[in-house]
């Protein structure tokens, strides 16, 4: 799949395997990216996380929290908040700004190879990245805000579906007397619940992955923060059971080696009976450094799946094909004037 018109039929699948082509073939400008922008965020960030430091460590050893004296322990405390809101703080700040340098210059890279056929360097992108600064960030935060509002209408559909799933499975067991009855009820009602969980997902893979493409529209077209939201509207249309698909995928990928190590850590300190701070501090830089390594994989998911809506709904491959025929019957213009001019 090195070229645009198979993306014209493409499945999520297709898109996932595109994405990992895209992130081995540019993995040492990725990379580079990746010391520029992200290593100094977690540097910053792990100086400040909480698990990194010593004054609220009691809060986690019964026999010793007993101990410690009230005015230690609300300093303690005091502290340990501190540290929380600032490492979100960081994050927030690292998010809108530089995140998107790092995320706009790996899309500047793809883009350029597959369809304008060209390299970048690192440095030309980063600096274009530079120039569009303003508007990535106004963008960043009407993608954040949007995404806000989809958290909390879950949150209440969520909600609602709890209320209702459970008196409907009151019902339904009142209205079931027999117990083959009772079962067939309870297979109903989970299928359902499946069913609404399953679309659920999709229904927030689909409009995070919708308004995603901000970014592209930014970086690749040249569009206003505005403008960016209304075109993310545009690609996605009719393009729900691939763009969902494929943002719950890249999500789940690169989530889910820091995940298993997270879970490792859990599950030896729920089995030993306490908790290993060193344990827990090792497995927070090792978890850490491979979602640093694993990040840019979900943006070269993404640039593929923008590739492939444009290929399918504005005939980007046939395009890009007539700038080619273009192109080389200006070279052979160009080139016949030459030898007629010799002659």
């Amino acid at each position: 799949m090195e070229t645009l018109r198979p993306l014209r039929n493409a499945r999520f699948t297709d898109i996932i395997d595109y994405g990992f082509f895209l992130y081995k073939k540019h993995f040492r400008k990725i990379f580079l990216l990746d010391l520029m922008f992200y290593l100094p965020f977690v540097v910053l960030y792990t100086i400040i996380n909480p698990v990194f430091t010593d004054s609220y460590l009691n809060f986690f050893n019964t026999p010793e929290s007993i101990m410690i004296e009230p005015s230690e322990l609300i300093s303690s405390m005091l502290t340990l908040y501190a540290m929380i809101f600032g490492s979100l703080f960081v994050f927030i700040i690292y998010w809108v700004t530089l995140n998107n340098v790092m995320d706009g210059s790996i899309i500047k890279i793809l883009y350029a190879d597959v369809v304008l056929k060209k390299e970048k360097t690192v440095g030309q992108v980063v600096r274009e990245c530079f120039r569009q600064f303003g508007t990535l960030v106004a963008g960043k935060i009407l993608y954040g805000m949007i995404m806000f509002v989809i958290a909390i209408a879950l949150y209440l559909i969520i909600l609602i579906g709890i209320f209702v799933g459970t008196f409907s499975l009151f019902g339904l067991f009142s209205v079931a007397s027999l117990q083959w009855s009772r079962i067939v009820a309870i297979i109903f009602a989970a299928i359902i619940l499946i069913l609404g969980f399953v679309f659920i997902i999709l229904a927030v893979g689909y409009f995070g992955g919708m308004y995603w493409m901000f970014l592209p529209a930014v970086c690749i077209e040249n569009k206003k923060a505005g403008q960016s939201i209304g075109r993310c509207g545009n690609l996605g249309k009719k393009g729900f059971f691939l763009i969902g698909p494929s943002y719950i995928a890249g999500t789940v990928l690169v989530a889910f080696f820091p995940g298993i190590i997270n879970l490792i850590v859990f599950f030896v300190s729920s089995v030993t009976g306490s908790i290993d701070v060193t344990l827990w501090q090792v497995g927070a830089v090792v978890s850490q450094l491979i979602a640093a390594i694993l990040q840019p994989l979900f943006v070269c998911i993404m640039t593929a799946l923008y590739i492939t809506l444009r290929v399918r709904r504005e005939g980007l491959d046939i395009e890009v094909s007539l700038w080619k025929i273009i192109k080389d019957n200006f070279d052979k213009a160009q080139r016949w004037t030459a030898e007629g001019t010799d002659v």
